[in-house]
């Protein structure tokens, strides 16, 4: 599950020494292969499919007869009160390691794996998000495995967790967000410690449905929307930023489609032909793309797509006893000494033990509870409006460079677009102009939701919980946007950057010329790719010259911000011109700072006073004079943007 942090320690305690014992009462032949049989890797399970011998993740999970053997170790999980799923002790023998890897399966997107440390040294060391910790013997720990993580284990001595899954209860995540503190170096004081108590008999439960025969749209479309966020071109080439689009367009196609016929189907067995019959379509799309990478992780988005949705719409029902688990893993070898642990396979003595309880909940679980820390308040955003081309880039990119300014790293295309109903040309909004009708509840609360947890200061550092910081937000489409932003940021303030109109244009048909800023490869009315901003009435322009194009979209862009703007008071937003900003980026930058309440420190003085660099979407060396290249074309449409000129100069 994805976590706002790599690693939680949650404020509980056990007796180390008495689970070793459990432990180490357990026959040697209890221990098996790792699943994914990395050197010096064993697991001993206790919670299984059907209590058998076997690591699926799906099906009824009982307790095996290694669990009815450790007394304690039940009421280790029991005391969490929580719904477990597959549930193991795990152990590193001494000198092995765990290889880097990342947990991207169906399985993984509602749960985490809790680890309590039995048998460890302090040289032990795991690793997650950039981030080390040691987990010391007898706390209780959640990280975040959809990061990559690895474990360490120098020490002579094997390492014993023992490990859990579960999706969390609303009191599990609520121990959780009692956890908060991020000081890891030392015990926890206020931590709770439950021992062992020989008069308990505690009600262990158990996941009994975690799989549907055909999963319902709603979580089919959750969990494309997650993935969609996150998706990111492979490399720079305009292809790639096309697989993105083209990739965007057959989730959320599909996600429709499955819609439609639950609603005519449902679970009923008829169905199922048509559910193959899409799901096939869909497989074959996604596999006939250029390569599409996961932006969090590096990760192949085909892979990713396949373990976490498209494997998962269609089951048996969790019938099926064969694990289903499939981690992407970076190429990692142990260490050389590291031994394989050869270990038989025995059957474990039927053992009678009525303490355990399998018991069925009597309402369904909730849902994970939000986020167990607190998001970052996004307090007046810095918003950057301009038509496409007018050097935007160069001044976000400047601007992040001043102390206290948050950004996501770039432009918000795919965080904004991948909410369907925000995207152009899928039948619900026909242009970039989004206005207050468009901003609902949840999508002002999703989005809201995706800035701050994806931004980042200059440093590449996150925010800490709960503080208040300046987002920087910067895409060309949010010049028609204001409206919309408006009703998502209500205290946003706005920074409307101006281009002479004739470099701009001539930027502009460079860009449709080069064909690497094409945003939309289909569009209803339209022959062929879209480049830049998609305004209202794009459909007239069928048949016309690329410059009446490029001109119509400038026109658009500044009149629509000019008028956005006017409704706003003055304090609320500020001009400059790029010519100004490039000719003296010292005062630009620090007027605009002035502006939105921030200042100028050293390292920005230090960043300012060097010419400034070519910003990443730059095609060629700035000259003042490379508009000329088209003076022709730009001069006819000229007279059309008189109007709109005037009162950029008024």
């Amino acid at each position: 599950m994805k976590l706002p942090r790599p690693f939680f320690r949650l404020p509980l305690r056990f007796d180390a020494e008495r689970l070793r014992a459990e432990v180490e009462a357990l026959p040697p032949g209890a221990w098996s292969r790792h699943p994914k049989e990395h050197a010096g890797n064993t697991a001993l399970r206790l919670i299984t499919a059907g209590g058998g011998d076997n690591d699926a993740v799906s099906g009824e999970m009982k307790p095996t007869a290694a669990l009815a053997a450790c007394p304690y170790a039940c009421q280790v999980l029991a005391s969490f009160d929580t719904v477990w799923s597959r549930s193991r002790f795990m152990r590193i023998a001494g000198g092995a390691c765990v290889p880097p890897h990342s947990d991207i399966n169906y399985h993984w997107f509602h749960r985490v794996r809790l680890h309590v440390p039995v048998v460890t040294r302090p040289e032990v060391r795991f690793h997650c998000g950039g981030e080390s910790v040691h987990m010391a013997a007898g706390e209780a720990w959640i990280f975040d495995n959809w990061r990559e993580h690895r474990v360490e284990n120098p020490a002579p001595e094997a390492r014993i967790h023992l490990v859990a899954d579960t999706a969390g209860t609303s009191a599990f995540w609520k121990l959780v967000g009692r956890g908060q503190s991020q000081d890891f170096a030392s015990a926890d004081p206020q931590a709770k410690f439950v021992g062992f108590d020989p008069a308990a008999s505690p009600r262990l439960l158990t996941e009994r449905i975690n799989v549907m025969p055909v999963m319902p749209p709603a979580e089919v479309e959750q969990l494309a929307i997650d993935l969609l966020a996150d998706l990111a071109p492979a490399d720079a080439r305009p292809e790639s930023g096309a697989a993105v689009e083209r990739f965007v367009a057959v989730m959320v196609d599909f996600c429709r489609d499955w819609r439609s016929l639950w609603s005519l189907f449902g679970l009923a067995r008829e169905g199922r032909p048509h559910y193959e019959k899409l799901l096939a379509a869909a497989r074959r799309e996604i596999a006939g793309l250029p390569p599409v990478r996961v932006a969090s992780t590096g990760y192949d988005a085909q892979v990713v797509l396949n373990s976490r949705l498209l494997g998962h719409v269609l089951t048996d029902g969790g019938r099926r006893r064969e694990a289903a688990e499939f981690n992407a893993a970076a190429p990692a070898e142990a260490p050389a000494e590291a031994p394989t642990v050869e270990v038989p396979q025995v059957e474990l003595p039927t053992v009678e033990v009525p303490r355990i309880e399998t018991v069925t909940m009597e309402v369904p679980i909730p849902p994970p509870a939000p986020a167990p820390h607190k998001p970052p308040v996004l307090e007046r955003p810095i918003v950057i409006l301009s038509a496409p081309r007018a050097g935007s880039t160069l001044l976000f990119e400047t601007l992040a460079q001043a102390a206290g300014v948050y950004t996501i790293g770039g432009e918000s295309h795919q965080l904004i677009e991948s909410i369907a109903a925000l995207r152009p040309g899928r039948g619900v909004v026909s242009s970039n102009r989004l206005t207050r009708r468009d901003a609902t509840t949840a999508i002002v609360a999703q989005l809201r939701q995706r800035f701050a947890g994806r931004i980042h200061d200059r440093d590449g550092q996150p925010p800490a919980s709960g503080a208040s910081v300046r987002l920087l937000e910067k895409t060309p489409k949010n010049a028609l946007r204001v409206p919309f932003l408006l009703e998502v940021f209500p205290d946003a303030q706005f920074i409307f950057l101006q281009r002479d109109p004739r470099a701009n244009l001539s930027s502009m048909m460079q860009a449709w010329r080069a064909k690497g800023w094409i945003t939309y490869r289909q569009l209803p009315g339209w022959p062929g790719p879209w480049s830049l901003l998609l305004p209202p009435g794009y459909e007239r322009l069928q048949g016309r010259p690329l410059e009446e194009v490029v001109a119509f979209q400038w026109r658009v862009a500044n009149e629509t911000i000019l008028d956005d703007l006017a409704d706003l008071p003055r304090e609320r937003w500020t001009t400059v011109r790029y010519e100004a900003f490039v000719a003296d980026p010292r005062a630009e930058i620090g007027r605009l700072l002035d502006f939105a309440g921030l200042a100028v420190d050293r390292r920005l003085e230090d960043y300012l006073a060097r010419p400034l660099p070519l910003s990443k979407h730059t095609q060629t060396r700035p000259d003042p004079d490379k508009w000329k290249q088209n003076a022709a074309e730009i001069e006819r449409v000229m007279p059309q943007l008189e109007a709109v000129s005037r009162r950029l100069h008024a």
